[in-house]
């Protein structure tokens, strides 16, 4: 049986013109982004075997190399949100594509970032599908984290949190822990900072970003990013800011 690097098609990779002016054919997207909200690995598979002609986006740069960057980082960006749809939680969703943005902008061939596209895809909607499985969340942590979804651009701290859903901060801690997998502190700076990436594919300045994510300061917001995605928020932009 092959294995899923096998699977995936790289004919075009071969072919200068494979990434010109075309786009994805969004009906074949939407097919394969759905797999992926599904947790459908069986069909998913399927769809891979074509990725060569999902993935087709605009010239966004002369350097090939780039290019592919770019495909794949529009694609697993997508993915991600897919996943999210399909009840992947949130925290565990943007460690997964901050992990394989970092591994694919550190990669110097392109057949490797077309086999790890397919790959790392695979992953995810095997976790989109491992995740239906288990029970939903409690009460309290459904709360807290609409809480903190609608308050990103206003101070959140854990006392905050623990207030608006009725209980002790030190038990909120725990339960969050316990369920969500990460500290409470740490799921509210990457929640701002997911809003901050966002914010930043559509040309927003750092100070306009520090005022809707709730941050203090320029230079608070540009140390967090950086310790949390290892680069900083200028070199995000050069590495995921595209015009289709």
């Amino acid at each position: 049986m092959m294995n899923i690097g096998e699977l995936v098609t790289v004919k075009t990779i071969e072919n200068k013109n494979a990434f010109s002016e075309k786009h994805t054919p969004y009906s074949a997207e939407i097919r394969l982004l759905s797999c992926v909200q599904q947790g459908d690995i069986e069909s998913l598979i399927a769809q891979l075997k074509n990725l060569d002609s999902i993935v087709v986006m605009g010239r966004m740069s002369d350097d090939e190399l780039m290019q592919y960057k770019y495909m794949a980082v529009s694609t697993i960006t997508l993915a991600t949100r897919y996943a999210i749809q399909g009840g992947l939680g949130e925290a565990k969703a943007y460690e997964f594509s901050d992990r394989v943005i970092n591994a694919i902008d550190k990669m110097t061939d392109k057949n490797e970032i077309f086999m790890c596209l397919g790959v790392e895809i695979v992953k995810l909607t095997g976790e989109v599908k491992r995740n239906k499985k288990q029970p939903e969340f409690s009460p309290h942590i459904r709360k807290c984290i609409k809480y903190i979804n609608e308050n990103l651009s206003q101070k959140i701290s854990v006392s905050s949190a623990a207030n608006h859903c009725g209980i002790s901060a030190d038990y909120l801690s725990q339960i969050f822990k316990k369920e969500i997998g990460e500290n409470l502190s740490t799921y509210i700076l990457r929640q701002k900072l997911e809003k901050a990436k966002m914010l930043l594919q559509e040309s927003l300045t750092e100070k306009e970003i520090c005022v809707e994510t709730g941050f203090s300061s320029q230079a608070y917001f540009i140390t967090v990013f950086k310790r949390f995605y290892k680069m900083t928020p200028s070199e995000y932009i050069k590495l995921t800011r595209h015009n289709y």
